[in-house]
């Protein structure tokens, strides 16, 4: 009997052990970055003199590349799958996929990345970001870590192990300032030990009229009922708001992990989905004015709960971009890559800078919405005339009731001809949207 307490004791004790042990040392050596941290800016291997003008057409791709280890023949244990760690001659089948892509979209001016691994058991301790920006010599290159994890000894059969990763910056051109900002995080303990220190990758590139052109590079809270992430968007917003205030030109993308505020989120549903985060849209009041940019027709990314299966997997939209008023967009195009190298699949978009800086009106147009609703299309926004323009071209001159006001009319009408020919030359000016 005696032995028998001692070997339940034992039994209960080592497992205690093992899970008190590495939460003590995962607490000694959890990583804890300041709210702000400049970002070091990797250069070009052929030097990046380009400039951004105004009149420019700039281009932007997102893509999540799910650390290398979630292609097509996947599925994921956090997503109701299984597996843990993928093979190595997967992760080294979908780098190499990933790596081809990128280079395939070299054109590309702005490119965000999410779940890069620098090294880590997960990635088989590839250097993702030394990958994709071998594919983008002409880019200068900066890396923020979200994911900084000396060992995650869960699962406790099939352990993740270390891991080293997180969003990545390639740009055409040189930046001014590269920031790393904190998101707000999980409160659990001691989830949050083990867990992933989400961030905004913001980088500022000057413009010829004294403002500034701000992208930043994001991935939102994924595995939590919405709580977390609302805080992350409402820093998120406050970074927004007052960038435009300044009267610059501000362009968000990545992986939101939620779908946009117009989307139909069933719109894809070929199995039943009992997952939330799949469920829910975004804000369509997010901020006045500012626009969703998404390709309905094209799915960005996939449920991990088996491996990929256009038949049965269900597909939706987490992947956007969010822009400023003063930006216009001339197309935005999903890239379907099948999931082959990620549970995840690419967006472009091209966008065009305003002159001035606007005075947002809210229209009911169709694929132009304003309010933070979305733009879903597949060719060029095209801008309207405002309701003020058309009803000053309705406006017809007022018929005299005597002979006298006839006269007075004929003449006021003689005298707007004439002013109405010197003017006949001057541009019109536009009314901004």
């Amino acid at each position: 009997m005696k032995r028998m307490l001692i070997l339940i004791a034992i039994l209960i004790l080592i497992p205690a052990l093992y899970v008190g042990g590495f939460i003590l040392y995962g607490t000694i050596t959890r990583f804890q970055p300041a709210p702000i941290e400049d970002v070091a800016v990797e250069k070009a291997s052929a030097p990046v003199t380009r400039t951004i003008s105004l009149d420019d057409t700039l281009s932007f791709m997102i893509w999540n590349i799910g650390y290398g280890g979630l292609g097509a023949e996947t599925d994921f244990f956090y997503d109701d799958g299984k597996m843990v760690t993928t093979p190595e001659e997967w992760v080294k089948k979908y780098t190499d996929g990933i790596n081809t892509t990128i280079k395939e979209n070299k054109d590309v001016d702005f490119i965000f990345i999410q779940e890069a691994d620098r090294h880590g058991k997960r990635s088989w301790n590839i250097d993702e970001v030394a990958g994709i920006s071998s594919q983008v010599p002409d880019h200068n290159y900066a890396f923020a870590v979200n994911f900084n994890i000396k060992y995650l000894p869960f699962p406790y059969l099939d352990p993740i192990g270390n891991v080293y990763g997180g969003i990545l910056n390639c740009t055409r051109y040189t930046p001014i300032e590269s920031k790393r900002i904190a998101l707000p995080g999980i409160p659990d303990w001691p989830k949050k030990v083990f867990y992933l220190e989400r961030c905004l990758l913001m980088q500022r590139f000057k413009l010829p009229n004294d403002k500034e052109l701000v992208v930043i590079n994001t991935h939102f809270e994924a595995y939590d009922d919405g709580s977390v992430k609302k805080e992350q968007m409402k820093l998120t917003k406050k970074i927004l708001e007052e960038e435009y205030a300044k009267g610059n030109y501000v362009v968000l993308g990545g992986d939101w992990n939620i779908a946009p505020s117009d989307f139909n989120v069933k719109k894809w549903e070929k199995e039943i989905n009992h997952d939330k985060l799949y469920e829910m849209n975004n804000d369509s009041n997010y901020i006045k004015g500012w626009k969703y940019v998404y390709d309905p027709n094209t799915p960005s990314n996939r449920k991990n709960n088996h491996s990929f299966d256009p038949k049965t997997t269900f597909t939706t939209v987490i992947d956007y971009f969010f822009v400023s008023p003063n930006i216009d967009v001339v197309e935005v195009k999903g890239i379907d890559a099948g999931f082959k190298y990620s549970d995840h699949n690419p967006v472009r978009v091209r966008l065009k800078m305003k002159p001035l800086h606007p005075v947002v009106e809210i229209q009911d147009t169709v694929g132009t919405v304003q309010d933070s609703s979305a733009i879903a299309m597949d060719s060029t926004a095209v801008e309207k005339p405002s309701a003020k323009e058309k009803k000053e071209d309705k406006k017809e001159p007022k018929k005299p009731e005597s002979k006298s006001d006839k006269k007075a009319a004929t003449k006021e009408e003689n005298t707007t001809e004439k002013k109405a020919v010197k003017q006949t030359d001057k541009p019109r000016k536009k009314q901004e949207q």
